[in-house]
């Protein structure tokens, strides 16, 4: 009884940590994404001002 216990609560603990590893993970490449949208936006901004420069110079 005692080690099925043991092993119950082994198991349990690994699930729990697995579980705030993947939630970790997920928020960091969430966090990702979103830099990579905000640097593709002003990237995006630039080149518009850009066409805007050129257009105003014809």
């Amino acid at each position: 009884m005692n080690l099925f216990f043991f092993i119950t609560v082994i198991v349990g603990l690994t699930f729990i940590f697995l579980y705030f590893v993947l939630r970790f993970d997920l928020k960091k490449k969430q966090l990702e994404v979103e830099e990579k949208r905000l640097d593709l936006e002003k990237r995006t901004f630039e080149l518009s001002e850009d066409d805007q420069k050129q257009e105003e110079r014809l």
